[in-house]
Protein backbone atom coordinates (compact mmCIF):
# COMPACT_ATOMS: atom_id res chain seq x y z
CA UNK A 1 0.00 0.00 0.00
CA UNK A 2 1.21 3.52 -0.83
CA UNK A 3 1.40 5.77 1.96
CA UNK A 4 2.13 9.49 0.65
CA UNK A 5 4.33 11.79 3.48
CA UNK A 6 6.24 14.49 3.80
CA UNK A 7 10.20 12.66 3.61
CA UNK A 8 10.81 14.96 -0.06
CA UNK A 9 11.41 17.94 2.33
CA UNK A 10 13.74 15.32 4.38
CA UNK A 11 15.63 14.41 1.15
CA UNK A 12 16.41 17.82 -0.07
CA UNK A 13 -23.52 11.52 6.42
CA UNK A 14 -25.83 10.52 3.64
CA UNK A 15 -26.92 12.68 0.15
CA UNK A 16 -29.66 15.30 0.96
CA UNK A 17 -28.76 14.82 4.30
CA UNK A 18 -26.62 17.60 6.97
CA UNK A 19 -25.42 17.21 10.26
CA UNK A 20 -23.28 19.55 12.23
CA UNK A 21 -19.49 18.15 13.54
CA UNK A 22 -19.46 15.93 16.43
CA UNK A 23 -19.15 17.18 19.68
CA UNK A 24 -15.71 14.88 20.13
CA UNK A 25 -14.60 15.56 17.10
CA UNK A 26 -10.96 17.12 16.49
CA UNK A 27 -10.02 19.80 14.36
CA UNK A 28 -7.70 19.16 11.44
CA UNK A 29 -6.62 21.41 8.83
CA UNK A 30 -5.11 20.57 5.07
CA UNK A 31 -2.38 19.20 4.55
CA UNK A 32 -1.62 18.48 0.91
CA UNK A 33 -3.84 16.62 -1.48
CA UNK A 34 -2.44 13.94 -3.84
CA UNK A 35 -3.82 12.91 -7.42
CA UNK A 36 -2.42 10.62 -9.84
CA UNK A 37 -3.05 11.97 -13.62
CA UNK A 38 -2.35 11.13 -17.33
CA UNK A 39 1.33 11.34 -17.72
CA UNK A 40 1.23 14.02 -20.25
CA UNK A 41 0.01 16.71 -17.87
CA UNK A 42 2.37 14.85 -15.61
CA UNK A 43 5.45 15.40 -17.93
CA UNK A 44 3.71 19.36 -18.98
CA UNK A 45 3.07 20.60 -15.50
CA UNK A 46 6.00 22.38 -14.70
CA UNK A 47 6.87 24.04 -18.04
CA UNK A 48 5.57 27.20 -17.81
CA UNK A 49 7.13 29.57 -15.45
CA UNK A 50 4.04 31.29 -13.79
CA UNK A 51 3.49 27.39 -12.16
CA UNK A 52 6.95 26.35 -11.67
CA UNK A 53 9.11 29.64 -10.30
CA UNK A 54 5.92 32.44 -9.25
CA UNK A 55 2.93 30.18 -8.03
CA UNK A 56 4.75 28.05 -5.63
CA UNK A 57 7.83 26.41 -4.48
CA UNK A 58 7.74 23.53 -7.07
CA UNK A 59 10.38 20.19 -8.03
CA UNK A 60 9.89 16.68 -8.80
CA UNK A 61 11.65 14.15 -5.86
CA UNK A 62 11.77 10.65 -5.33
CA UNK A 63 11.45 9.55 -1.89
CA UNK A 64 11.63 6.05 0.30
CA UNK A 65 10.31 4.81 3.08
CA UNK A 66 11.01 1.36 4.71
CA UNK A 67 7.68 0.06 3.13
CA UNK A 68 7.39 2.08 -0.06
CA UNK A 69 9.47 4.25 -2.98
CA UNK A 70 7.96 7.03 -5.55
CA UNK A 71 8.45 9.68 -7.58
CA UNK A 72 5.98 12.77 -7.87
CA UNK A 73 6.05 16.43 -8.34
CA UNK A 74 5.24 19.00 -5.89
CA UNK A 75 3.91 22.69 -5.32
CA UNK A 76 4.26 23.83 -1.79
CA UNK A 77 2.15 26.25 -0.25
CA UNK A 78 2.64 28.05 2.94
CA UNK A 79 0.42 26.04 5.05
CA UNK A 80 -0.62 23.59 2.25
CA UNK A 81 1.10 21.59 -0.30
CA UNK A 82 -0.24 19.46 -3.73
CA UNK A 83 1.36 16.50 -4.41
CA UNK A 84 1.12 15.08 -7.79
CA UNK A 85 1.58 11.31 -9.77
CA UNK A 86 1.72 9.90 -12.92
CA UNK A 87 0.40 6.27 -13.19
CA UNK A 88 3.03 3.75 -11.90
CA UNK A 89 4.44 0.95 -13.43
CA UNK A 90 5.81 -1.53 -10.64
CA UNK A 91 5.76 -5.38 -10.16
CA UNK A 92 3.36 -6.46 -7.88
CA UNK A 93 0.13 -4.89 -6.60
CA UNK A 94 -0.16 -1.03 -7.49
CA UNK A 95 -0.65 1.26 -4.55
CA UNK A 96 -2.62 4.21 -3.81
CA UNK A 97 -1.73 6.95 -5.96
CA UNK A 98 0.00 4.85 -8.51
CA UNK A 99 -3.30 4.46 -10.62
CA UNK A 100 -4.45 7.29 -13.46
CA UNK A 101 -7.81 8.60 -11.08
CA UNK A 102 -6.28 8.05 -7.74
CA UNK A 103 -7.21 10.74 -4.79
CA UNK A 104 -6.03 11.42 -1.24
CA UNK A 105 -7.06 13.72 0.85
CA UNK A 106 -4.96 14.46 3.65
CA UNK A 107 -5.60 16.33 6.58
CA UNK A 108 -3.12 17.20 9.69
CA UNK A 109 -3.70 17.19 13.40
CA UNK A 110 -2.90 20.16 15.22
CA UNK A 111 -1.22 18.95 18.61
CA UNK A 112 0.30 15.47 19.26
CA UNK A 113 -2.16 13.08 20.54
CA UNK A 114 -4.68 14.35 18.56
CA UNK A 115 -4.16 10.83 15.96
CA UNK A 116 -5.13 8.92 18.90
CA UNK A 117 -8.35 10.45 20.14
CA UNK A 118 -9.60 10.25 16.37
CA UNK A 119 -9.37 6.62 16.32
CA UNK A 120 -10.93 6.09 19.79
CA UNK A 121 -13.51 8.30 18.41
CA UNK A 122 -13.97 6.45 15.41
CA UNK A 123 -13.68 3.26 17.38
CA UNK A 124 -15.88 4.16 19.69
CA UNK A 125 -18.79 3.81 16.94
CA UNK A 126 -18.04 0.28 16.20
CA UNK A 127 -16.08 1.50 13.19
CA UNK A 128 -12.69 -0.19 11.86
CA UNK A 129 -9.98 2.37 11.08
CA UNK A 130 -5.98 1.62 10.37
CA UNK A 131 -3.28 3.36 12.41
CA UNK A 132 0.35 3.07 10.64
CA UNK A 133 3.41 4.76 11.98
CA UNK A 134 5.52 5.67 8.59
CA UNK A 135 9.44 5.16 9.07
CA UNK A 136 12.63 5.79 7.38
CA UNK A 137 16.35 5.27 7.63
CA UNK A 138 18.77 7.80 8.26
CA UNK A 139 22.61 6.84 8.48
CA UNK A 140 21.51 3.63 10.19
CA UNK A 141 18.83 4.58 12.44
CA UNK A 142 15.08 4.12 11.92
CA UNK A 143 13.40 7.51 12.58
CA UNK A 144 9.29 6.97 13.37
CA UNK A 145 8.06 10.03 10.56
CA UNK A 146 4.16 10.26 11.37
CA UNK A 147 1.36 8.21 12.01
CA UNK A 148 -1.33 7.57 8.95
CA UNK A 149 -5.00 6.99 10.27
CA UNK A 150 -8.00 5.94 8.00
CA UNK A 151 -11.33 4.38 8.07
CA UNK A 152 -10.99 0.88 6.52
CA UNK A 153 -13.30 0.83 3.30
CA UNK A 154 -11.83 -2.34 1.40
CA UNK A 155 -13.54 -1.20 -1.40
CA UNK A 156 -12.21 1.99 -2.06
CA UNK A 157 -9.34 2.94 0.02
CA UNK A 158 -6.95 2.05 -2.38
CA UNK A 159 -8.64 4.58 -5.39
CA UNK A 160 -9.97 7.09 -3.09
CA UNK A 161 -8.77 7.97 0.58
CA UNK A 162 -9.60 10.26 3.09
CA UNK A 163 -7.36 10.71 5.89
CA UNK A 164 -5.08 12.00 9.03
CA UNK A 165 -1.40 12.41 9.43
CA UNK A 166 0.47 13.48 12.37
CA UNK A 167 4.06 14.16 12.97
CA UNK A 168 6.06 12.30 15.82
CA UNK A 169 7.50 14.15 18.65
CA UNK A 170 10.59 12.46 17.86
CA UNK A 171 10.51 13.61 14.36
CA UNK A 172 9.94 17.26 15.37
CA UNK A 173 12.51 17.45 17.47
CA UNK A 174 14.95 16.02 15.49
CA UNK A 175 13.23 19.21 13.03
CA UNK A 176 14.68 21.57 16.09
CA UNK A 177 12.33 22.38 17.85
CA UNK A 178 11.54 21.82 21.41
CA UNK A 179 8.66 20.22 23.76
CA UNK A 180 7.22 23.18 24.69
CA UNK A 181 6.33 24.48 21.07
CA UNK A 182 5.77 21.11 19.96
CA UNK A 183 2.75 20.37 23.07
CA UNK A 184 1.49 24.09 21.73
CA UNK A 185 1.29 22.81 18.04
CA UNK A 186 3.35 23.16 15.00
CA UNK A 187 1.67 24.81 12.07
CA UNK A 188 3.06 23.91 8.46
CA UNK A 189 4.54 27.86 7.69
CA UNK A 190 6.60 26.71 11.13
CA UNK A 191 7.81 23.77 9.58
CA UNK A 192 9.03 24.87 6.52
CA UNK A 193 10.59 27.70 7.81
CA UNK A 194 13.20 25.09 10.46
CA UNK A 195 13.99 23.23 7.15
CA UNK A 196 14.12 26.30 4.69
CA UNK A 197 15.74 28.55 7.15
CA UNK A 198 14.25 31.09 5.59
CA UNK A 199 10.22 32.76 5.20
CA UNK A 200 7.92 31.63 2.61
CA UNK A 201 8.19 33.62 -0.71
CA UNK A 202 5.94 32.37 -3.23
CA UNK A 203 1.83 33.28 -4.19
CA UNK A 204 0.57 30.06 -2.95
CA UNK A 205 -1.16 30.29 0.58
CA UNK A 206 -3.34 27.69 1.18
CA UNK A 207 -6.11 25.17 -0.30
CA UNK A 208 -9.13 26.93 0.47
CA UNK A 209 -11.85 24.80 -1.45
CA UNK A 210 -11.68 21.03 -2.84
CA UNK A 211 -14.54 20.42 -5.36
CA UNK A 212 -15.00 17.04 -6.16
CA UNK A 213 -16.92 13.84 -8.34
CA UNK A 214 -17.43 11.49 -6.36
CA UNK A 215 -19.64 8.24 -6.59
CA UNK A 216 -22.53 7.66 -3.78
CA UNK A 217 -20.30 5.38 -2.05
CA UNK A 218 -17.28 7.50 -2.28
CA UNK A 219 -19.68 10.41 -0.90
CA UNK A 220 -20.44 8.73 1.88
CA UNK A 221 -16.67 7.53 2.87
CA UNK A 222 -16.03 11.33 2.67
CA UNK A 223 -18.79 12.08 4.93
CA UNK A 224 -18.24 9.33 7.46
CA UNK A 225 -14.74 10.74 7.74
CA UNK A 226 -15.11 13.86 7.97
CA UNK A 227 -18.13 14.20 11.14
CA UNK A 228 -14.61 13.12 12.98
CA UNK A 229 -12.52 15.49 12.12
CA UNK A 230 -14.89 19.18 13.07
CA UNK A 231 -16.44 19.00 9.29
CA UNK A 232 -19.75 20.61 9.17
CA UNK A 233 -21.76 19.08 6.18
CA UNK A 234 -24.79 21.02 4.49
CA UNK A 235 -25.99 18.38 1.51
CA UNK A 236 -23.00 18.03 -0.89
CA UNK A 237 -20.94 20.50 1.10
CA UNK A 238 -18.60 20.08 4.02
CA UNK A 239 -16.86 23.00 6.22
CA UNK A 240 -14.50 23.21 8.90
CA UNK A 241 -12.84 27.13 9.63
CA UNK A 242 -10.54 27.40 6.56
CA UNK A 243 -11.74 24.61 4.44
CA UNK A 244 -14.78 23.86 1.78
CA UNK A 245 -15.51 20.42 0.23
CA UNK A 246 -17.65 20.77 -2.54
CA UNK A 247 -19.19 17.32 -3.80
CA UNK A 248 -21.35 16.16 -6.95
CA UNK A 249 -22.42 12.52 -7.16
CA UNK A 250 -21.89 10.97 -10.33
CA UNK A 251 -21.92 6.56 -10.64
CA UNK A 252 -20.16 7.07 -14.45
CA UNK A 253 -17.73 9.45 -14.00
CA UNK A 254 -14.06 9.57 -15.35
CA UNK A 255 -11.87 11.65 -12.66
CA UNK A 256 -13.10 12.36 -9.06
CA UNK A 257 -11.42 15.96 -8.69
CA UNK A 258 -13.08 18.66 -10.66
CA UNK A 259 -11.21 21.54 -8.98
CA UNK A 260 -8.67 22.81 -6.35
CA UNK A 261 -8.77 26.55 -5.58
CA UNK A 262 -5.82 28.16 -3.84
CA UNK A 263 -5.67 31.79 -1.77
CA UNK A 264 -2.78 33.66 -2.91
CA UNK A 265 -0.72 35.79 -0.64
CA UNK A 266 -0.36 38.46 -3.04
CA UNK A 267 -2.52 40.12 -5.73
CA UNK A 268 -1.58 38.48 -9.54
CA UNK A 269 -3.67 41.34 -11.43
CA UNK A 270 -5.84 40.26 -14.66
CA UNK A 271 -7.04 36.77 -15.49
CA UNK A 272 -3.99 34.51 -15.94
CA UNK A 273 -5.11 30.99 -18.09
CA UNK A 274 -2.70 28.15 -18.13
CA UNK A 275 -3.20 25.24 -20.51
CA UNK A 276 -0.87 22.49 -19.11
CA UNK A 277 -2.59 20.12 -21.47
CA UNK A 278 -6.25 19.36 -22.54
CA UNK A 279 -6.97 17.77 -19.34
CA UNK A 280 -5.47 20.65 -16.80
CA UNK A 281 -5.83 24.40 -16.76
CA UNK A 282 -4.49 26.47 -14.11
CA UNK A 283 -5.99 30.01 -13.47
CA UNK A 284 -5.06 32.83 -11.29
CA UNK A 285 -6.59 36.23 -10.89
CA UNK A 286 -6.64 38.78 -8.03
CA UNK A 287 -5.83 36.59 -4.56
CA UNK A 288 -7.43 33.28 -6.32
CA UNK A 289 -5.90 30.40 -8.22
CA UNK A 290 -6.82 27.18 -9.08
CA UNK A 291 -6.32 23.86 -10.98
CA UNK A 292 -9.07 23.00 -12.90
CA UNK A 293 -9.24 19.21 -14.14
CA UNK A 294 -11.45 18.57 -17.71
CA UNK A 295 -11.16 14.92 -18.04
CA UNK A 296 -14.49 13.67 -19.95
Amino acid sequence: MKIRVYLTLLLFALPGQSFNQSTDSVKVVVSHIFFCIDSISYQNLFHDEFVAKIFANTREQSSKTLTDSYTGKYLRGRQSYIEVFEPAHKEGKPGLGDKFGDVGLVFRTKKPGDINKIDQLIRNDKKNTHLKMIEYEDSGTVIPFNQNLYLSHAGLQETFRPYIEEFTIEFLKLCGFNENEIRSGITEEQLREKWRGKKYEKLYDNIEKIELMLTKDEFEYLAETLKYLDFSQNGYRFTNDDLEVSCSVQQNRRYKLKAIRFKLLNNVGGIKKIEISENLIFRASGMKAAFEFNYQ
